[in-house]
């Protein structure tokens, strides 16, 4: 239950506006109020689902990202408004090049010098840096996803769902063998 928030006399309001302050208060609000939380048990209300393709933690959350976030954000809210119980996971993509660019920079290395599992360990500890990077700015500028519902690529959990879904895609039919054109070259990486 939401409570009443008592109104400040003029006397109280600051003269100044002090984002970090302000914002930080509502989102503190927002957040132990759940208002952004999906409820999977709501059958009262149509539920509308917001799947983006999750960001390469693989660097700082840039500005091409925060307008990306922000034209998804725009429908959750309106959304919400409307009534709707809006699922809006956040994900990390933490495979592919982006991660073993980055962390050859970082860390100084190529990763044809290092064993498999150490290069592997030094991609996920650079990604997990990069998420709570990432993370902490996405909530400073006050997204509306459902941070209880965040997911990573690589957790076990995540890639057990996704190959259970390819299996069940598989044999309905949906996905098969065949030739058709890909924009690589097949002999080359």
């Amino acid at each position: 239950m939401v409570s009443v928030l008592s109104v400040k006399s003029s006397e109280e309001i600051p003269k100044s506006y002090n984002p970090s302050e302000c914002e930080a208060k509502w989102q503190s609000l927002w957040s132990d109020w759940n208002v952004y939380a999906f409820d999977l048990d709501d059958r009262t209300r149509p539920t509308y689902s917001i799947d983006t393709p999750p960001p390469y933690p693989s660097g700082e959350f840039h500005m091409g990202n925060a307008l990306n976030w922000c034209y998804i954000d725009f429908v959750a809210r309106y959304k919400r408004m409307r009534g709707f119980n809006v699922h809006f996971p956040q994900g990390w993509d933490c495979h592919g090049l982006p991660t073993e660019v980055r962390a050859e920079k970082t860390y100084k290395i190529r990763k044809r010098d290092v064993s498999v599992q150490e290069f592997k360990d030094l991609c996920v500890k650079l990604t997990d840096e990069y998420i709570e990077k990432m993370r902490r700015t996405m909530k400073s500028m006050g997204f509306s996803m459902d941070w209880s519902l965040e997911y990573r690529t690589m957790d076990p959990r995540y890639c057990r769902a996704t190959q259970l879904s390819f299996l069940i895609l598989y044999e309905k039919g949906y996905i098969y063998r065949g030739e058709h054109p890909v924009n690589w070259c097949p002999r080359c990486e």
